[in-house]
């Protein structure tokens, strides 16, 4: 008797495997191991922030924090109703800091890599981009952050974005 083996099960175990090289990928991606052959710029110091002019700095009154692992990240608050830019966070690769932001509930989304191309290009080809799927609420009492350890038992759940993320200042601000 021979066995025969049903047409779905070569889809099934494509999608498996798959479903392990696409984030052994972006581990690669993030690391920088894929070729980048701009040149870099200076990868802005840790705990500085980008942030947007309608924002009174004196309104910041509650904090993020912010632990990186073997990435440079900027990690960004923005307006869940209007994807407007509220503040973004540089932190080095292995990294602490906590920065004081304005209290509310904003969407936080994650941009790791490598080497940096300043606010238009991220990290360039080693650009990794995700947001938390939850909303992030900040109030004065209530503070929160991230922790980029991957970790299989971790609780921030995040999506991962296939496209690039939108760049900070517009092209004419930054003269690319």
């Amino acid at each position: 008797m021979r066995i025969v083996p049903h047409p779905m099960q070569k889809w099934i175990l494509l999608l498996s495997v798959l479903s392990l090289l696409y984030p052994m990928y972006r581990e690669v991606k993030r690391g920088g191991w894929l070729p980048d052959r701009e040149a870099a710029v200076p990868f802005p110091p840790s705990g500085s922030v980008t942030v947007n002019t309608a924002i009174d700095p004196h309104d910041a009154t509650s904090r993020m924090r912010v632990v990186t692992a073997s990435a440079n990240a900027v990690v960004q608050l923005v307006d869940p109703g209007t994807d407007r830019h509220i503040i973004s966070v540089y932190v080095r690769r292995d990294d602490d800091v906590t920065v004081p932001v304005p209290p509310g509930t904003y969407r936080m989304r994650v941009i790791e890599g490598d080497r940096w191309h300043g606010p238009v290009k991220f990290f360039g080809p080693s650009t990794t981009y995700e947001s938390v799927v939850k909303l992030m609420t900040f109030t004065r009492r209530h503070f929160a952050g991230i922790d980029l350890h991957r970790r299989p038992d971790g609780t921030l759940k995040t999506r991962i974005k296939i496209g690039d993320p939108p760049p900070l200042l517009s092209r004419e601000q930054t003269g690319e």
